[in-house]
């Protein structure tokens, strides 16, 4: 072997191992991310300023607390209960946040992913019970609310198959909903309403 030849060989080996190498180093998720998307747990508390408009008229201005109160096992796993909110729980579970809801219909209960996390823009998925198409818009919202502003939050798009509702929903991980608005078509009237974080 020449010279020339042992060089290269010698620099492919390397870069072969460097790259090896780099790979196993790589974490498997992004850096700096919480364990969770929402913080679910027995004494989780949300208060939001809340703005209703009907066909761009005021409807009501007002503050509304969200606070978890009941618990569940269901299907070997804890579930949260918010205050007001029957046959609804939640919890952060294996690719996000999971929904649990019991209506007639729905005997024994049913359980869908409602937030994907961790995820990507342009990411889609489907929440049968309700219809609605999610997606993820982005991951790098910067949110100026009451309670201060927050950046990197994920911005969520839910759509109903009928067009009839569409939310823009914006999480900050570990922390939960900092923003939100809904508009709904009903009959031929517009709803529309603006959530946005006071205290956490």
């Amino acid at each position: 072997m020449n010279v020339r030849n042992f060089f290269y060989t010698l620099t492919a080996l390397f870069m072969i191992g460097a790259f090896i190498g780099c790979e196993n180093d790589k974490p498997t998720e992004p850096e700096g991310l919480p364990d969770y998307l929402y913080p679910l747990h027995s004494s989780s508390f949300w208060v939001y300023d809340v703005e209703s408009y009907e066909n761009d008229s005021l409807l009501y201005r007002s503050s509304d607390t969200t606070m978890t109160d009941s618990t569940l096992i269901w299907g070997a796993e804890e579930w949260f209960g918010f205050k007001g909110i029957n046959g609804v729980f939640w919890r952060n579970g294996i690719e996000g946040v999971w929904r649990l809801i019991f209506r007639p219909e729905m005997e024994y209960g049913m359980a869908e992913k409602y937030y994907e996390y961790p995820t990507v823009p342009g990411d889609m998925w489907y929440v049968a019970s309700d219809d609605d198409s999610v997606s993820v818009v982005s991951l790098t919202e910067s949110v100026e609310v009451p309670a201060g502003t927050f950046e990197n939050c994920y911005y969520y798009r839910i759509v109903r198959s009928d067009r009839s509702r569409r939310v823009s929903v914006w999480i900050m991980p570990g922390i939960g909903i900092v923003q939100q608005s809904e508009l709904m078509i009903v009959g031929g009237d517009t709803l529309r309403s603006f959530t946005r974080l006071r205290q956490y």
